[in-house]
């Protein structure tokens, strides 16, 4: 395949993708995709000539480096990406990069529906650093692989296939999606199974915290990676959650499910069920939306 960029390996893979109108309206959708082989000549940047043609500055642009390093100043902030690390910046922004000889890696140029607010939790998520290790890395490598291996067997996957694709691929860079380890020792896990035991009564962060032997700074850390909210949060989430159900299923009185779901007192309830759910109780039991 011909890649006219210096310092890339003719071994290397390039691919296009021209989004429908749907596409662009709905869907997550790929604009080009590739795998390069290169060497200490390759650098690209937001002014190189490929650069500034049609929309490539509009989207967001994700790395997946597997081999060597890559120089990087993202921001005006110089950085370094090694191999098994990803790379995501928005190619609005001042942006340039370099290889080293032995370099490789594959990358995919994306936009649509609510990619930048994704870009900007993700960056956000990981201490706002462009460039970070996620835990899903081996997946986010097959999944890219799967992409470029479809477009060499000109089979590449539909609009909607592909809009999936970027979504789980955003999913994998916000959060510590790996599986649960199988032998108990999953501590968020646990913390989880114990908030849900303890839910209706007046537990805190430092609990859950204490009864998986981590400190509340440092649970706090892991589980918001795990989950992307708050441990704080899922405690209000889930008593929602029952509060729902108790207002549609039984006649407890607003007061009585308050204290119910562990509120200690109706007007906390109130003001956090409204701010959450965007209506009162009262109004949610007449009309559940």
């Amino acid at each position: 395949m011909l890649i006219p960029e210096t310092g890339v390996h003719q071994t290397s893979e390039r691919y296009f993708f021209t989004p429908s109108s749907l596409a662009r309206e709905l869907f997550y959708y790929p604009t080009r995709c590739g795998h390069y082989f290169c060497n200490h000549r390759y650098a690209f940047s937001h002014r190189s000539e490929i650069a500034l043609q049609g929309d490539h500055n509009q989207n967001i642009m994700l790395f997946w480096v597997q081999a060597g390093a890559m120089e990087l100043t993202l921001g005006g902030v110089p950085t370094l990406a090694a191999a098994g690390q990803a790379v995501l910046f928005d190619c609005r922004e001042p942006y340039q990069y370099a290889g080293s000889d032995g370099l490789e890696f594959m990358w995919l140029l994306f936009n649509g529906l609510n990619v930048r607010a994704f870009y900007r939790r993700i960056v956000q998520a990981h201490g706002g650093r462009p460039v970070f290790t996620p835990p899903g890395g081996a997946e986010i490598a097959s999944l890219l692989d799967g992409l470029l291996s479809g477009c060499a067997a000109d089979e590449r996957p539909s609009e909607a296939a592909c809009s999936q694709m970027v979504h789980r691929l955003l999913c994998l860079l916000l959060l510590d999606d790996t599986p649960p380890a199988q032998d108990g020792s999953d501590r968020i896990a646990q913390a989880i199974r114990y908030m849900n035991r303890h839910l209706y009564e007046p537990i805190s962060v430092q609990d859950a915290a204490q009864a998986v032997s981590l400190s509340p700074s440092h649970f706090s850390r892991q589980f918001k990676a795990r989950t992307g909210y708050s441990p704080y949060e899922y405690i209000v989430l889930r008593r929602i959650d029952k509060a729902k159900y108790l207002l549609t299923s039984t006649r407890l009185s607003v007061k009585e499910v308050a204290y119910t779901v562990g509120y200690n007192s109706e007007e906390n309830f109130i003001h956090s069920f409204q701010k959450h759910v965007g209506v009162p109780p009262g109004v949610f039991r007449k009309y559940p939306v």
